[in-house]
């Protein structure tokens, strides 16, 4: 495991906001350039291909370079910067915050400013994105020139790999850094392995705000079936729900079955939970009333692409740092592994009838 995490501490730790997702891009190249044909398409989403015994069928991986991130949308007479959401927010998680603002000529940090208690009224309305702003040791506008930022500047939390009683992994970005992990060492495990079949590892861009890179990457890799590696939200939190978790840390690989963009086919899930039984991969299953993936734009491409959303749960998702445990994320790899050894045309083929 210990490769796996170097590849999880890299990816959390790299800057990669919608529209910033070169960094992660360049690691994803760095792993699979030796054994695969790289492509971009006209968004920035990488596509590595693999062939295996078979041109077909065409199985896409995607996973998202991006995380929540930032731009700068403003600048204060008094040298604070303001911001725009890239990706869902809660504004009351971000006063106090370290920022990374990445410039053309370099990083510098930024802290989101915080109203100490004293001087807060007692009745506060709810915090608005457009209300914060970022502190970046500047006075004037000058100041923020001189530093070199200005505006459509984006930024990032800045948080840092740590381990919780060994297996909860600590950072940012787990959203969608621990499926963009997953596609990495389920193509490296098969590297040397035939499969009946050609993958196409897809590293989207823009998912964030809106599914764009996806849905200009499905164009390109033009599959026959998906499957979506996420990094959802956990629901495993005392009080949330008083039904039992669909997304917990540490009880496996959670197989999406419904959100409000996507309806995954019965034989295609089915067919999956069995394949997870007979290969002793821990699992579970969830019917999401909220949120969305890249299978909102892949599913619908070329008539309908079957399309399968496997994920690890993030604890705290879309907030300045996550939970992710190291079994859920080694059960999305064996799945994704198990896949990608089974599926043959003659198996697409009961599964689309």
């Amino acid at each position: 495991m210990s490769n796996a995490l170097d590849l999880l501490r890299r990816l959390s730790d790299s800057f990669g906001p919608p529209g910033g997702e070169a960094p992660v891009a360049r690691i994803v190249e760095e792993y699979l350039s030796p054994f695969c044909r790289m492509d971009r398409d006209g968004l920035g989403s990488l596509v590595a291909e693999k062939t295996g015994q078979d041109q077909s069928p065409r199985l896409m991986l995607a996973a998202h370079l991006d995380e929540v991130g930032f731009m700068v949308q403003g600048v204060t007479a008094q040298g604070y910067l303001r911001l725009q959401a890239l990706g869902g927010w809660e504004p009351s998680l971000l006063p106090g915050r370290r920022l990374q603002i990445q410039t053309a000529t370099g990083s510098l940090e930024g802290i989101v400013a915080a109203v100490p208690f004293h001087f807060r009224p007692e009745a506060k309305k709810d915090i608005k994105i457009e209300d914060l702003l970022v502190d970046i040791g500047a006075a004037s506008i000058s100041e923020v020139q001189a530093l070199g930022v200005c505006l459509g500047d984006l930024a990032v939390p800045r948080s840092g790999f740590a381990t919780l009683n060994n297996d909860y992994l600590v950072n940012k970005a787990w959203d969608d850094r621990v499926g963009v992990a997953a596609m990495i060492l389920a193509l490296q495990r098969l590297r040397e392995q035939p499969h009946p079949n050609t993958v196409l590892a897809v590293g989207t861009v823009q998912e964030e705000v809106g599914c764009r890179g996806a849905t200009t990457a499905v164009e390109a890799a033009k599959p026959d079936i998906a499957i979506v590696l996420e990094g959802p939200p956990a629901d495993d939190l005392p009080g949330l729900s008083q039904d039992p978790p669909q997304g917990a840390l540490g009880k496996g690989v959670q197989i999406r079955l419904f959100d409000p963009t996507v309806i995954v086919p019965q034989k295609l899930w089915r067919w999956t939970v069995e394949l997870a039984q007979q290969r002793h991969i821990p699992y579970q299953l969830a019917v999401r009333r909220g949120g969305a993936t890249d299978a909102r734009a892949i599913h619908l491409a070329h008539g309908g692409v079957p399309t399968l959303v496997l994920g690890a749960p993030v604890r705290y998702a879309h907030s300045p740092v996550g939970i992710i445990h190291r079994q859920d994320f080694a059960a999305m790899v064996e799945l994704t592994v198990a896949i990608i050894e089974t599926l043959d045309a003659e198996r697409l083929a009961a599964l689309s009838a």
